[in-house]
């Protein structure tokens, strides 16, 4: 028995360090990509400060459906200082997203219609209920100028695009 003892405890001494260095090298388990699954829907508010088309005040409201391992769509209707740049008529934006282990992150959208890139930075908050982003610019290398602040809260769509 006693020989059973120096063998068993070393090795669960050994296995549980291991598992506890393990779960110190994550702030949080529960923040990653998964953890924003499912469709969002939002609105926009901001100011277009420059860049391609009319700049000025900036109001609309989108869809993003984020498929918990990095990619999202999105559908929106855009309207920048009364003119309307988007509707929901186009082809959905595609691009990616990270949530990193402390809740924020970062998403890329990739527009269809000739508009440029955008990436914004945003908090997980209540459980992955609700984002709160802000687009302080788009991404390097192309124009900047593109302002905006939204909270994306999550909503039980009936469709699928």
């Amino acid at each position: 028995m006693k020989r059973w003892i120096n063998i068993a405890l070393p090795l669960f001494c050994v296995i549980f360090a291991g598992l506890a260095a393990a779960k110190a090298q994550t702030s949080s388990y529960l923040c990653n990509n998964a953890l924003i699954t499912g469709v969002y829907g939002f609105t926009i508010e901001g100011t277009k400060l420059g860049g391609i088309g009319p700049i000025g005040p900036q109001v609309g409201v989108a869809m993003t459906r984020f498929d918990g391992q990095g990619i999202l769509s999105q559908v929106d209707a855009v309207v920048i200082n009364g003119v309307q740049v988007s509707d929901f008529t186009h082809a959905a934006a595609t691009g990616t997203y990270t949530v990193n282990s402390d809740c924020t992150g970062t998403f890329t959208i990739n527009f269809t219609d000739n508009r440029p890139s955008i990436t914004a930075y945003f908090v997980v908050v209540d459980n992955g209920n609700e984002i709160d982003t802000v687009v302080m610019g788009v991404p390097p290398g192309t124009t900047p100028g593109v302002i905006a602040t939204r909270s994306i809260g999550k909503r039980r769509f009936a469709f699928h695009w």
